[in-house]
């Protein structure tokens, strides 16, 4: 059944009329927003070799002691009780603080990372039509790929990241139909191998925290110009049925909009 449908997806034929399939028309559609339901897929033996992706990751999490609501009530408590607990950590661990955006039209999805002691700060825009927790978990991968590009070997990560679903998504025993969760599970696993353990930990956005506050403006920035990196990541399935919906949602609606100019003669 697979065969068939990546055929009818990726022919080239003029069909006529009379004898075209009856989904030649839908995936044209789908093909028109920008989607590729049918991925070219890998030769075996895959690249993909360790650790086996429904295996939970060797690191750490970590979740900031305020809620949300807590500590947007007192931001100096909060930045106070982040610096108190960030300086626990030992000198040697580097940090990384993560974040991810997405413009009000929905067109844009952008990620950002921050790394204070070196003084380095990057931001990627990513394929269009990603979701906001694609963007996040981006971040996250980028971030740890960065960590296992140095020379320098830390004996620990950590990454800061504001999204409790990313970190959540990570740190299960789940398959995930985001390729990004794969992708850090195994950077994850290749950090550890080369002597870096990996901390996740959840801190709570705009609370007055510096570094979640930068990666915040800076996603925020590539958002409206998008002048940094291009991240071509492949979407989900629930981000390609997100974007159909949303084109069906927006034809549906200039069509109620005819439809009611064409009545209203009518009804005077």
């Amino acid at each position: 059944m697979h065969k068939p449908l990546v055929q009818l997806a990726t022919t080239t034929t003029q069909w006529k009329p009379r004898s075209t399939p009856g989904l030649i028309k839908e995936f044209v559609f789908v093909k028109s927003l920008g989607i590729s339901l049918f991925s070219q897929q890998l030769r075996l033996p895959s690249t993909y070799k360790y650790p086996p992706p429904s295996r939970p990751p060797d690191c750490k999490t970590s979740w900031f002691p305020l809620n949300k609501q807590q500590a947007m009530a007192c931001r100096h408590r909060t930045t106070s009780l982040f610096n108190t607990l960030d300086s626990s950590a030992p000198a040697t661990s580097i940090r990384a603080y993560t974040d991810g955006s997405k413009s009000s039209s929905q067109e844009t999805t952008t990620c950002a990372i921050f790394i204070p002691a070196l003084n380095k700060e990057h931001a990627w825009t990513l394929t269009k039509g990603s979701s906001i927790f694609t963007a996040e978990v981006t971040a996250i991968y980028q971030a740890l790929k960065l960590f296992y590009d140095m020379d320098d070997c830390p004996p620990e990560a950590i990454i800061y990241s504001d999204s409790s679903s990313a970190i959540t998504a990570i740190s299960s025993n789940s398959l995930s139909e985001n390729e990004a969760i794969t992708a850090i599970r195994e950077i994850i696993a290749s950090l550890k191998s080369s002597g870096t353990r990996t901390r996740l930990t959840w801190i709570p956005s705009h609370t007055g925290i510096e570094g979640n506050e930068r990666t915040d403006r800076l996603a925020a920035t590539e958002c409206n110009t998008q002048d940094g990196e291009e991240v071509h990541n492949s979407l989900s399935p629930k981000e390609m049925v997100s974007i159909i919906r949303a084109n069906w949602a927006s034809s549906l609606a200039v069509s109620a909009e005819r439809s009611l100019r064409l009545l209203t003669p009518l009804a005077l």
